[in-house]
């Protein structure tokens, strides 16, 4: 009986805590290079379990890492949305921004619209990576989910696979032990 208790309360808690995990919205990205420093990220955000449509969100460009943001959305998503972008500004080392509202009903809940895109100049080493994200409130500016922009699944399939590939790489055999 003791053991039954003890565990219903365990199932409990996991449920609870797996319950603030579960993320209500998500922005995937895709990054591509158009010229040597040029990049563009391409976005597709996920209503997941935001009870309210997505009406706006903001992503962040680190200020340092990130400059000369345009807006290359195509239509006819560039024409359901009010986009805007706002650069790194080096006096106050503030980050830039590209914000995007929509004209509609927005993004319902377990819906998903992709095709936001936002070039711009790299100025880091390597490839960018995640930004960080807002779900504004249109109406009160409050910020009502963030997080954390997510690779596209095909980049992180290729990103495993060469990681595979340099662990099972021994002598320039491959290892499999």
């Amino acid at each position: 009986m003791r053991k039954q208790v003890v565990s219903g309360i365990i199932f409990s808690l996991l449920h609870v805590v797996a319950g603030f995990c579960v993320p209500v919205t998500q922005i995937d990205y895709d990054v591509a290079e158009f010229s040597p420093g040029r990049w563009e990220y391409t976005y597709e955000v996920s209503n997941i379990g935001l009870p309210v449509p997505v009406q706006e969100f903001t992503i962040w460009f680190d200020f340092g890492f990130c400059d000369n943001l345009a807006i290359e959305t195509s239509d006819p998503l560039a024409g359901d949305w009010d986009e805007i972008v706002w650069q790194p500004e080096p006096v106050l080392r503030d980050d830039g921004a590209y914000d995007a509202r929509a004209l509609d009903s927005g993004i319902a809940r377990g819906q998903t619209v992709a095709g936001f895109a936002v070039s711009f100049d790299w100025l880091g080493i390597g490839e960018p990576g995640a930004q960080f994200y807002e779900i504004v409130d249109p109406m009160t500016f409050e910020t009502i989910d963030s997080g954390w922009t997510i690779p596209e699944p095909g980049t992180l399939l290729l990103f495993a696979l060469g990681g595979l590939h340099l662990l099972h790489r021994k002598g320039g055999r491959y290892n499999m032990h």
